[in-house]
C-alpha cells in the first residue's frame, strides 16, 4: 500500500510521512525535501517515496483528498516543531518579549497527532469532522510561565551562562487538579477519535508527549528566524 500525502510542507504533514515511513509504509509526496530528511531512514527501510502515484491521500493545504485537514479531521492547539502555520500567536509574541495573553488551550505535540493520523491512514479510514487536541486544559498563565522559563533556560544554554534560578527548582506549571466544571473554554468532543483509535490500535486517544518535552521541541525550533 501506499498514502499519498498532499501539501505536506508544515511540520506536521513531515511528520506524518516520517511516522508512515517508520511503520514501513510507502509514501506518495512531490516535495523534495522528504527525501533529502528521510535520506537515512530509506537506506534501512523497506517503505519509499514517490513523487507521483495514487493511494489513500491526506491533504494538509485543503486541497481534494480522502482526508482533508481542516474539514475531516480538524486540530486544534497544536505544538508544532518550528514556526509554521501551526504556531498559536501568542508563542510568537512572547518570543518577542510581548506580555501578551492568549486564550486557554489544549495543546497537543505534533509528534502525537502525528502518530494518531499515520494510524488512521494506515487503516484507510475515511472522517467525518473529527476533532483532535490534548485532553488537559492550559490556562493562558500557566503556558507562558513554562514558555518563559524554557526560553530562558535554551538562550542561556546557547550563551552557556547559567542562573541558578532559570536551572533549578521549577515544578511544571498549572499541575494542581482541577475539576472539569472549572473548564474556561469547553474541550472539543474527542470520543470519536478516541472510539475510533481504541477500535484500530486498542488504546484510544492517549497523547503521550509532555507538555514540556513539546514545548522543547517547539522552542528548539524557534531558535530559527522567523
Amino acid at each position: 500500500m501506499a498514502i499519498k500525502v498532499i501539501g505536506a510542507t508544515c511540520s506536521l504533514g513531515e511528520a506524518v510521512i516520517d511516522k508512515l515511513l517508520m511503520m514501513d509504509i510507502d509514501v506518495i509526496a512531490k516535495e523534495e525535501n522528504h527525501l533529502n530528511r528521510n535520506a537515512s531512514l530509506l537506506d534501512y527501510s523497506t517503505a519509499g517515496i514517490v513523487r507521483e502515484g495514487s493511494g489513500f491521500s491526506i491533504s494538509f493545504d485543503d486541497s481534494d483528498a480522502d482526508i482533508v485537514v481542516g474539514k475531516d479531521l480538524i486540530i486544534h492547539d497544536l505544538l508544532p516543531s518550528r514556526a509554521d502555520k501551526w504556531l498559536a500567536p501568542e508563542i510568537i509574541n512572547w518570543a518577542n518579549g510581548e506580555d501578551i495573553a492568549g486564550p486557554s488551550r489544549y495543546w497537543l505535540s505534533v509528534a502525537d497527532a502525528a502518530n494518531a493520523i499515520a494510524h488512521i491512514l494506515k487503516a484507510e479510514v475515511k472522517l467525518d469532522n473529527v476533532h483532535m487536541c490534548g485532553r488537559r486544559e492550559w490556562s493562558s498563565e500557566d503556558t507562558k510561565s513554562e514558555f518563559d522559563m524554557l526560553w530562558k533556560r535554551t538562550n542561556q544554554g546557547i550563551s552557556g551562562n547559567f542562573t541558578a534560578e532559570v536551572l533549578f527548582g521549577h515544578e511544571i506549571a498549572g499541575m494542581e487538579a482541577k475539576p472539569i466544571a472549572d473548564e474556561v473554554n469547553q474541550r472539543p468532543d474527542l470520543d470519536p477519535l478516541h472510539q475510533l483509535l481504541l477500535a484500530l490500535t486498542g488504546d484510544g486517544w492517549r497523547p503521550l508527549i509532555p507538555f514540556r518535552t513539546a514545548l522543547m521541541t517547539l522552542i528548539a525550533g524557534l531558535q530559527e528566524p522567523f
